[in-house]
């Protein structure tokens, strides 16, 4: 019971800290004295300890691994008696648990993610001569996914941005079935419209199935637990190399399109109240 408690309160520290790309050095064991509190925990949920840094309020950070593979912060209080887990914010509302994930958990290189996804069964919409390609790990029944998708519509629809949809089955009974239906689409394009818009053809083929059951094996692979997984690159500069995002969830529009070079598209999104988050 504790351990799922604990892995519970970890996996709110990994929300906490989604949007970060983190620039630190490699992580390396930590071969110090732990704090009761940690090493209770540790022992009990098989966490791994890299890193003690200060943290806000005389709280000591810790950079930890739960069983997953994730790398997430944690504080302990001075007297090593109490193990916190979860978002810091400071005074002005600043997420510190962000601001330490950056400072101190490299970020993972997601090149090898994004070219399994692109090479996985899907369909493309889009301009094909479209500089800018995002992936989008898709299931029929996720309404973030239909918000994903209205999203980038104007962008799509200039011509500015192709879109490489990979369905899967993580949402509803009949995910697999839809994801299908997709897959078997002769105008993709019109079978992504249809889906969002609770339209959605389906499709009992065994072979398509497979293969929406192989990209959610993928999906569960690369440590994606929602969807959207959205997955775009942006050629480096000076030749250097491109440089991979990755939001587990819809990510900020405005930031990803400033990102791939597309400008003007978000105006058109502004009108609707429900999308302005999304354009901060």
């Amino acid at each position: 019971m504790f351990k799922r408690k604990l892995l519970t309160a970890v996996a709110l520290s990994v929300a906490a800290m989604s949007a970060f790309a983190g620039k630190a050095e490699p992580l390396k064991p930590y071969t110090g004295t732990l704090p009761p509190a940690l090493q209770y925990a540790k022992t009990a949920a098989g966490l791994q300890v890299f890193k003690k840094f200060p943290a806000l309020g005389g709280l000591d950070g810790w950079v930890v691994q739960d069983p997953s593979g994730k790398n997430v912060v944690v504080y302990s209080t001075k007297d090593g008696e109490a193990l916190i887990a979860g978002m810091m914010l400071d005074k002005n509302g600043k997420n510190m648990s962000a601001t330490y994930g950056e400072e101190h958990i490299p970020a993972p290189d997601y090149t090898e993610a994004i070219n399994e996804f692109k090479a996985a069964p899907g369909v493309s919409v889009g301009n094909a001569k479209a500089k800018a390609e995002v992936v989008i790990v898709f299931d029929a029944n996720c309404g973030y996914c239909k918000l994903m998708h209205k999203l980038i519509g104007p962008a799509v629809d200039a011509g500015e941005l192709k879109v490489r949809y990979v369905p899967v089955a993580i949402l509803g009974a009949d995910s697999d079935i839809k994801g299908a239906g997709i897959l078997a689409a002769k105008n993709p394009a019109a079978a992504i419209d249809g889906a969002t818009a609770g339209r959605a053809e389906t499709s009992t083929d065994k072979d398509l199935l497979a293969k929406v059951q192989a990209n959610t094996n993928l999906m569960k692979k690369h440590g994606f637990n929602g969807t959207p997984a959205v997955l775009y690159a942006v050629k480096g500069k000076a030749g250097g190399d491109d440089t991979v995002y990755v939001a587990n969830g819809v990510p900020n529009i405005t930031e990803m399109f400033s990102r791939m070079g597309i400008s003007g598209q978000t105006d058109k999104l502004k009108s609707d109240p429900a999308l302005a988050r999304f354009l901060r």
